[in-house]
C-alpha cells in the first residue's frame, strides 16, 4: 500500500495542474453566469464589503464594436501562496461579499465535522481561499518544490492557460466585450513568450474539434478600464486535466463556479501581472474526481485515502455557488490563485484527454 507522502504528492500534483490551467487550462464545457455570489450586508459577525470598482465600470449596454483584432495571452507564471507567514490571505478574490471568522453566523456550517475554525477566518479584506489555508501547506510539506515544478512545465511548454481578449484595441477603454478561455496543451518545445509561440489548444473546450478558434467558454461581461482588465462575476468553467503514471492515464474535471479573473495590462497590453483567480469547487464534485486518482494508484481501499478524502470535506468554506447559507451544510472549497502572462498565438487543435476509472 502507498503511504501519505504519496497520497498527498498526487493531490499536489493533480490540483497543481488543474490550477495551473485554471484560467483555461485543458477545460472542457460551456461557460455561464451562476447564482449571484452572495452578495450583499449582513447584520452578523462577518463584515460586509464593497464591491470592484471594475463592476461599476462595466457595460450593459450590449453588443460591442470591434476595435482591433484582440490579443492572445498565455500564462507564464503561476502563485499558489505558498509560504510559512500566510502569504495565502493575499491570493484570491472575496467570492461572498463577507469577511468572516470563526465566530461568524451568517455563513454556512461545516462540513463532515469540522471545527469552524478549519474553514474559517478568511484572508486579507474577505479573500476567500480554504484551498490555500487548509490543503496547500500540506502539499507543501510533503513537495517543497511543488510551485516552482510547476512553473518549470510552463517555462518548457508542456502546458498553460489562454485568454483570448476578442477585439480589444491597442489603447483606451473598453466598458463590455468577450474574452474566449483556452486551454493550452504541450507546444512541443520551450516557448519563447516573444508573440510567435504558436500553442495548440485543448479540443474539450471546443463548440468544433476542427476549429482551434470555436471556444465554449466565453467571458461576456469582461471590460478593460485604465490597465484593468476584469473578466466579469459569475463565470462557470471546467478544467479537464490528464493524469499519468508508467502504465495508466486518467483525467479530472475540476469545476470552478462564481469565478473571477482580473490582472494588470501592460501599456501596449502584450503581457500582464497582477493577475487574481478566484472560485469554488463543488465539494462533492472534487471528491468524486480525486476518487479518480485513487483508482488510479490502486488507493481505493486504503484508509490514508479516505483521511484525504474527509481533510478534502473539511477545507468546505462556502457554497458551491459562491454564497453563504447558515442553514446549509457548505458544499464548496474556496480557491485562488495569481498569475502572469505574455503574447502568444493559436495554435492547432490538440488531443484530447484520456477518461479513467474511479473508486466507488
Amino acid at each position: 500500500m502507498l503511504g501519505s507522502d504519496r497520497v498527498y504528492l498526487t493531490l499536489a500534483l493533480v490540483t497543481t495542474v488543474a490550477v495551473g490551467c485554471g484560467g483555461g487550462g485543458d477545460t472542457v464545457g460551456s461557460g455561464g453566469s451562476v447564482g449571484t455570489g452572495g452578495q450583499g450586508t449582513s447584520t452578523s459577525s462577518s463584515s460586509a464589503v464593497s464591491s470592484s470598482s471594475a463592476e461599476a465600470a462595466s457595460s450593459s449596454s450590449g453588443g460591442l464594436t470591434c476595435m482591433g483584432e484582440g490579443i492572445l495571452l498565455a500564462g507564464t507564471k503561476l502563485t499558489f501562496g505558498e509560504g510559512n507567514s500566510g502569504q495565502w490571505k493575499k491570493v484570491g478574490i472575496n467570492l461572498d461579499g463577507l469577511v468572516s471568522t470563526a465566530a461568524s453566523k451568517d455563513v454556512c456550517k461545516p462540513n463532515a465535522n469540522a471545527f469552524p475554525i478549519t474553514p474559517y477566518p478568511d484572508g486579507d479584506q474577505g479573500i476567500d481561499n480554504s484551498f490555500g489555508k487548509n490543503l496547500l501547506p500540506q502539499i507543501i510539506s510533503l513537495y517543497p518544490n511543488w510551485a516552482n515544478d510547476i512553473n518549470n512545465g510552463i517555462q518548457a511548454g508542456f502546458f498553460t492557460v489562454l485568454l483570448k481578449l476578442e477585439c480589444l484595441p491597442p489603447t483606451g477603454d473598453v466598458p463590455e466585450f468577450t474574452t474566449k478561455l483556452f486551454g493550452g496543451t504541450t507546444l512541443g518545445t520551450k516557448p519563447k513568450f516573444d508573440g510567435t509561440d504558436k500553442w495548440p489548444v485543448s479540443p474539450e473546450l471546443l463548440a468544433n474539434t476542427m476549429d482551434p478558434q470555436s471556444s465554449t467558454i466565453l467571458f461576456k461581461k469582461s471590460s478593460v478600464i485604465g490597465t484593468m482588465f476584469d473578466g466579469g462575476k459569475n463565470e462557470t468553467f471546467i478544467l479537464t486535466v490528464p493524469i499519468k503514471t508508467e502504465t495508466m492515464s486518467t483525467s479530472i474535471k475540476l469545476t470552478l463556479y462564481a469565478a473571477q479573473t482580473t490582472m494588470t495590462l501592460a501599456a501596449d497590453r502584450k503581457s500582464a501581472t497582477g493577475g487574481k483567480i478566484g472560485g469554488v469547487l463543488n465539494t462533492e464534485e472534487f471528491v468524486s474526481e480525486m476518487k479518480k486518482v485513487g483508482a488510479l494508484l490502486s488507493l481505493c481501499d486504503s484508509p490514508v485515502f479516505a483521511t484525504l478524502l474527509a481533510t478534502i470535506r473539511q477545507a468546505s468554506d462556502i457554497m458551491a455557488d459562491g454564497s453563504q447559507d447558515p442553514e446549509k451544510t457548505c458544499d464548496g472549497i474556496s480557491m485562488g490563485l495569481g498569475f502572469e502572462m505574455k503574447e502568444v498565438q493559436l495554435g492547432d487543435v490538440g488531443p484530447a484527454n484520456p477518461i479513467g476509472a474511479a473508486c466507488p
